[in-house]
């Protein structure tokens, strides 16, 4: 318990959040990471003291249903229950999990060999997927011949919170920690009545733990620890991410055993496999399949088809969302911030690198090409419908399209001039000889000048990938 009050432990938690808040798409996670930056030393001694006075309460999560996606893109009836703790539950959540990760008895769950997702480790300088795929390279190398993946379904949704619980509680020893440990994996959502009858997929019972809570991954690899043991038994190589295995063997015979085992194991607590994203029947390492979004293609790793239209898809929709804030706001009304064109292209540039830093072990140099390619040409039709709304809007609009801020329309708290002596003039008028045109056209002409050149190389040439 002391290992979660110290500052050291909750900044090194605060850091790893404020990290992978840079690549995410939600401004209100963004927002509110760069609300606690603004003063993390004050921020964090707040924590540590509600956590040392015992008054450090977990509010309410928010509960995301997520659609899927069917085969051909459309949206599944089907829905993931994603679930987005605030900022400071997301802190102590991560700072137990640190805490955890010094526990002797608690080792082999952080550092199983066969199991990669939500734990962070480093092997030869690799960690997650990446480490998980070069596990599936080293079987291939090691003459695997035949491959079987399938996906726990609803795997969160059936982890018995008690049983792993019991588990923790025998090795920590430690009463307090364990009464912040049940409070971090409990689940209470702000919007139970807006979600309805999918408030009952959430997993707010005893079974089942929270999709995006840091502390569910170790639950995971808590409850499957002997499954990955005897799944690795023998002359067959089973690699997991989470809830995501792929079966290496050295026949086709010995991969559908080993899966027969896996429905086995996975029976006894109540866990079933996702038909639609696990194989019927083992295929050879030389043929063609998909893992964890990426593509094995005999030599070749790539970011599968799925992967890459959903980027392409992710981009389209920020830019048209963009374009139909601004043209749907009032003339002389200010646009909103999210849809300007410095808040649209720096959204587009963290879906951009957070994806390129996911696939950056992928070695088809010439697709990352073509998809530059294919961004180049969306970036240079959205400056392009840019243009046009601007210019189809008073010029006074100029900096608000952009998304510079204006100070004009700032809320101000003048001070009040004493009223003795000479009053002040209502307002401060420019010399006549410095004005040499009206303030509004010059203000629009002043933003052409600064994104002509970017506007005139992307739509002239939307072939070349050039736009950084």
């Amino acid at each position: 318990m002391k290992r979660v009050q110290s500052k050291a432990t909750l900044h090194k938690a605060w850091r790893v959040i404020q990290e992978n808040a840079q690549t995410s798409t939600s401004l209100d996670v963004r927002e509110e990471v760069d609300k606690f930056a603004a003063d993390p030393q004050k921020n964090i001694n707040q924590l540590s003291g509600q956590l040392s006075a015992g008054s450090f309460r977990f509010p309410e999560a928010k509960g995301i249903p997520v659609a899927k996606k069917n085969a051909d893109g459309t949206k599944s009836a089907k829905f993931r229950p994603l679930v987005l703790a605030s900022l400071r539950s997301r802190i102590v959540q991560r700072a137990v999990l640190e805490a955890l990760d010094t526990v002797s008895g608690l080792k082999p769950y952080f550092h199983n060999p066969h199991s990669f997702g939500g734990i962070q480790k480093q092997k030869d300088g690799l960690a997650a997927v990446p480490a998980a795929v070069q596990a599936v390279l080293t079987a291939i190398g090691n003459g695997a011949t035949h491959v079987a993946f399938a996906d726990i379904r609803a795997f969160f949704t059936k982890i018995p919170k008690p049983h792993v619980t019991e588990i923790i509680a025998t090795v920590t020893g430690d009463p307090e920690f364990m009464a912040l440990f049940a409070d971090a994996i409990k689940l209470e959502l702000s919007n139970m009545a807006e979600l309805k009858e999918k408030a009952q997929a959430f997993p707010i019972e005893s079974i089942g733990v929270a999709q995006g809570n840091s502390l569910s991954p170790l639950l995971g690899n808590i409850l499957l620890h002997d499954f990955d043991r005897q799944m690795n038994e023998g002359d067959c190589v089973c690699i997991r991410y989470i809830d995501d295995f792929i079966i290496l063997a050295p026949s086709a015979a010995a991969a559908k055993a080993r899966m027969k085992l896996a429905i086995g194991i996975l029976a006894k607590f109540g866990m079933t496999l996702s038909e639609e994203k696990s194989t019927t029947e083992p295929l050879r390492v030389s043929d063609q399949f998909d893992w964890l979004g990426i593509e094995f293609n005999n030599g070749l790793l790539r970011p599968s088809k799925k992967a890459i239209s959903k980027l392409e898809l992710n981009v389209q929709k920020r830019f048209n969302e963009s374009a139909k804030g601004m043209r749907e706001t009032k003339p002389g009304g200010p646009i909103a911030r999210k849809h300007s064109l410095v808040a649209t292209l720096n959204r587009t540039d963290s879906i951009i690198r957070g994806w390129g830093k996911h696939y950056r072990f992928c070695n088809d140099e010439a697709l990352f090409a073509r998809i530059d390619a294919k961004m180049a040409r969306l970036v240079g039709a959205f400056l392009g419908e840019y243009r046009d709304i601007k210019n189809r809007r008073d010029a006074k609009d100029a900096a608000s399209l952009l998304g510079i801020d204006e100070l004009a329309r700032q809320k101000r708290q003048p001070l009040i001039w004493p009223s003795q002596g000479k009053k002040p003039q209502a307002g401060y008028t420019l010399p006549s000889a410095s004005i040499t045109a009206a303030p509004l056209p010059i203000t629009g002409a002043i933003w052409d000048e600064i994104i002509a050149e970017a506007l005139t190389a992307d739509v002239a040439d939307p072939d070349a990938p050039r736009w950084e």
